[in-house]
């Protein structure tokens, strides 16, 4: 009969259900226990520092061991370790592939995608340049109160009446600057945005 200490061993291992075997009188430390306990650490390490099957150690070692089962009454004790390990080997083989072909088939290739981007394209960017010379070009054109009003309106945000006070003219004469300059531009510069 089987001691305490055996049974409690069999019933707190990880391999516990595997370790029962169907009581049918047959001596409890049988070649197949005897076998398990021998095996199922080394396995287990072995899966985990050999496969880098850190996390499924256990549950590949607990299939290895289920798998081997039917093959234990066909196969002498000296042929199980090498049966054992050909299984959990070819286990792990078996997850490797299956985890390559899923990372295959989530892998989009960039030739296919249409890429997006908010960046301007290099004709645009060429285009833009050529537009802002163009457009300091005819800003430098207008006369000087001219375009002192109007940068002051367009790069520091003035209004009529800040622009007045710092050139010294009246908010009227701001606001036919600003109106000489826009015609100006427009002119010249028709399809462009001036944001004055």
């Amino acid at each position: 009969m089987a001691s305490g200490h055996d049974n409690a061993w069999r019933e707190s291992s990880p391999g516990a259900a595997l370790a029962r075997v169907e009581d049918d009188g047959a001596d409890p430390s049988s070649a197949f226990d005897v076998f398990f306990r021998e095996q199922y650490a080394p396995l287990v390490q072995f899966l985990r520092e050999h496969r880098r099957m850190e996390d499924e150690a256990e549950d590949l070692a607990q299939e290895s061991l289920a798998r081997f089962l039917p093959y234990m009454d066909q196969q002498p004790a000296a042929a199980w370790k090498p049966l054992l390990y050909r299984i959990a080997i070819n286990l792990v083989n078996d997850r490797l592939r299956r985890r390559r072909v899923r990372q295959v088939h989530a892998h989009v290739p960039l030739e296919g995608l249409d890429m997006v981007s908010d960046a301007p394209g290099a004709d645009e960017l060429a285009a833009r340049l050529q537009q802002r010379a163009l457009l300091h070009t005819a800003i430098r054109a207008l006369p000087p109160q001219c375009r002192q009003v109007y940068l002051l309106k367009l790069l520091r945000g003035m209004t009529n009446a800040q622009i007045a006070g710092h050139c010294g003219i009246s908010s009227r004469m701001v606001e036919k600057h600003l109106a000489n300059a826009l015609v100006h531009l427009h002119r010249r510069f028709g399809h462009l945005r001036t944001d004055a």
